[in-house]
């Protein structure tokens, strides 16, 4: 069976005076994933969410949504999609209530659709304890909640959420991201988000894409990223080798096709693998059967934030 793509974008390209913000992206966004958009400062992460969220217009190109073109269905595409900005946008001296009810009649619910959804809301993002205490009163992690809850209150087929759980602790953003992959399962809702926290995508994203001057550098999962883009590093310490032992380690591991890179020292060998965990049992196996006495390995396995530095560090802004 076919997969039915949520959001597609076919070659747009954006254009802000003589800066060309967005260069022909195209990408095909399945329905029910969590979509992650990563890269740099101006890379067009901003650009790109702003045009499916309806706000700016493309130049070239087109862009659907549910199968609505965002330029000439634009109302038809609003009532599909919700999206939560880096700063809430709640007011503070209302309950959450006064807040759901405000944005419910901004999309045109009636009271028993927006009490029905809203208490559903208030108990998966846990509010429903707060529900009648002033949002002012609020942490920034309940304050955020909120946000996102409001942003899903019409029940959109595509959630957008930038940076959504920056400035929240560790455990906040943990439990942030444990209810909002809940309501995409359940419901079936598309997520697309940009984050800076690399590895919370590498828990519950589907598909990630990687963009800096306007174009698509890369799409995959996660795990076909890291394996693709990034490396792991391996660290060997033995007992001081003879220089005939240096040099039969060293043809070894140059005849590993998996190993990126190597050096060999009378006392370590450090390696750099796109298969790290096959390549260090490989390697601890043939220095066992040739009596190198090893004090201790290493294995650090590459993670998104490998993928992050060793695309945008160098290539991205300075």
């Amino acid at each position: 069976m076919c997969a039915h793509y949520e959001i597609t974008l076919n070659d747009v390209s954006k254009i802000f005076g003589k800066k060309l913000a967005l260069d022909k992206v195209s990408l095909k966004i399945k329905k029910g994933s969590i979509f992650g958009l990563i890269g740099p400062n101006g890379a067009g992460k901003s650009t790109l969410t702003s045009l499916l969220a309806t706000l700016s217009l493309p130049d070239e190109g087109t862009v659907t949504i549910s199968d609505l073109d965002v330029v000439s269905q634009v109302k038809q595409v609003r009532k599909k999609i919700g999206i939560t900005f880096q700063e809430p946008s709640i007011f503070t001296t209302g309950t959450a209530w006064d807040n759901l009810f405000i944005a419910g009649k901004i999309y045109d619910m009636n009271i028993s659709k927006i009490k029905e959804q809203g208490e559903y809301l208030l108990k998966e993002f846990n509010l429903n304890q707060v529900s009648n205490d002033l949002v002012g009163t609020y942490s920034g992690g309940m304050k955020r909640k909120l946000d996102i809850a409001i942003s899903l209150l019409h029940k959109p087929e595509v959630l957008f959420l930038d940076e959504p759980t920056t400035g929240l602790d560790p455990e906040s953003r943990n439990t942030l991201w444990q209810i909002i992959s809940n309501i995409s399962h359940r419901e079936g809702t598309t997520i697309f988000v940009t984050t800076h926290y690399l590895e919370e995508l590498n828990n519950v994203a589907t598909d990630i894409a990687l963009i800096n001057n306007g174009k698509v550098l890369d799409v995959g999962t996660p795990k076909e990223l890291i394996n693709k883009l990034a490396a792991d590093h391996i660290e060997i310490h033995y007992s001081r080798l003879n220089s005939s032992m240096i040099q039969k380690i060293d043809e070894y591991v140059s005849n590993m096709i998996e190993v990126i890179n190597h050096k060999i020292k009378p006392t370590s060998l450090t390696i750099i693998s796109s298969k790290g965990q096959q390549i260090l049992s490989k390697l601890l196996k043939f220095l066992i059967r040739n009596e190198v006495e090893i004090e201790f390995s290493e294995l650090k396995q590459a993670t998104l934030n490998d993928v992050y530095l060793s695309n945008f560090t160098e290539k991205g802004d300075k």
